[in-house]
């Protein structure tokens, strides 16, 4: 029992890591937004309008986060309403 218990410890522990998001990952999110952005307004400007919207509202909070994790998942809402 106590070493199944070690074991759960141990690849919680290890994944932890793994689950944070990285400057480099924020980056790339960042970018590829502006990409999805930029091929959204050409193809869709409705659409466009409405993620625009989304995205001054996104940097309104971005400007007071300070965790890259929260960062990455207000990217990942937005790259999730660019689809």
């Amino acid at each position: 029992m106590k070493k199944s218990l070690l074991a759960i410890a141990i690849l919680i522990a290890a994944a932890s890591p793994s689950l944070a998001c990285t400057a480099e990952e924020a980056d790339a999110k960042a970018n590829e937004i502006n990409t999805k952005f930029q091929e959204l307004t050409t193809k869709d400007q409705q659409k466009a309008a409405a993620v625009g919207q989304k995205l001054q509202e996104a940097q309104t909070k971005l400007s007071v986060v300070q965790d890259l994790t929260e960062a990455c998942k207000i990217y990942d809402e937005i790259l999730a309403e660019m689809e």
